[in-house]
């Protein structure tokens, strides 16, 4: 029962994600170039919604603030965000937008996820910490371990004031198509509470990661990464935007370096952006937390420069 809960929620997420157009740098792009923030206060949104979900867990007797533990915010974790935002400007988009590309026919979009698991092969827990010479963290729990109403309270602030916003700016408007912003992301943002509740590892970056480290080979683990993948491949055939494109040697050559650079930037944090999404914000965990941050930081200052070097239109 629970493989099968598990599945249509990662179903559910795949399919919202595509029809929505989540990608963190196609955000900061629109912040950039149209001085919007819509894609900001959608992610917001599901961060907060997937936090109420977690209080309303705990509430219930569960303990879903005590599943997974985060680390200080050190200067590693702060390292791997502006690695893995350094990745993301050169493959072209995050981790989600890598995975939507892919199922929408860009192949090129392979050889970065490809790229990100030979990262995680190579710098996984031990050969990084021999390698790197890290050293040893210590383990820091969610604040909001056992506040039930301080998570219920901040998180229906925070996802009440983005759905306001939201639905002031684009009312249920669907963009391009697609899922409204409000709608997709409140839908992505409670499955994924409700999803850690069930498998803290959902997320598909973190799967890569236990692959890479021989750990998850289980069957549940691969249904759900198969069903997040099968949600956006029918995303995309429903909605008409399947092509097939194998891509210019151009983009292979700044997929793979991409790819291996947000690899080893998920291994220092750990964890890619959706787990900083997903799991740090809704979690408050520090390590993930000042990961997000400089990774959001290194995409805007990234974009910035690209835009003066190269004008709008030009």
């Amino acid at each position: 029962m629970t493989v099968a809960i598990t599945t249509a929620l990662m179903f559910l997420i795949g399919y919202a994600s595509q029809r929505a157009g989540v990608c963190m740098v196609r955000a900061m792009r629109e912040v950039i170039d149209r001085r919007r923030v819509h894609r900001l206060a959608g992610f917001t949104l599901a961060a907060a919604a997937a936090m109420v979900v977690m209080g309303l867990a705990e509430w219930l007797g569960a303990d879903p603030f005590m599943t997974l533990q985060g680390t200080p915010p050190d200067s590693l974790a702060v390292a791997g965000g502006v690695l893995f935002g350094l990745g993301s400007i050169l493959a072209g988009n995050c981790a989600m937008g890598l995975l939507a590309g892919l199922t929408q026919g860009e192949l090129w979009r392979a050889g970065a996820i490809a790229a990100m698991f030979v990262a995680a092969l190579l710098l996984g827990p031990s050969m990084s910490s021999a390698a790197l010479m890290l050293p040893a963290r210590t383990p820091v729990a969610s604040p909001l371990t056992g506040h039930v109403v301080l998570a219920l309270t901040l998180g229906g602030t925070v996802g009440a004031g983005a759905a306001t916003y939201l639905y002031r700016r684009l009312g249920w408007h669907r963009l391009r198509g697609g899922w409204s912003p409000l709608v997709a992301m409140g839908v992505i943002g409670t499955a994924s509470g409700l999803l850690f509740a069930l498998d803290r590892q959902w997320v598909y970056t973190s799967r890569i990661a236990e692959i890479a480290y021989g750990g998850s080979w289980a069957p549940g683990a691969l249904f759900g990464l198969a069903a997040l993948i099968a949600g956006m491949t029918a995303a995309t055939v429903i909605g008409g935007t399947f092509r097939l494109r194998a891509g210019s040697a151009s983009q292979w050559l700044s997929a793979l370096p991409g790819g291996l650079l947000m690899g080893a930037g998920a291994t220092l944090v750990p964890g890619g952006n959706d787990a900083m999404l997903f799991t740090g914000v809704p979690l408050l965990l520090p390590n993930l937390l000042a990961g997000y941050a400089s990774f959001a930081a290194t995409l805007a200052l990234a974009l910035l420069i690209r835009r003066q070097a190269v004008p709008m239109g030009a």
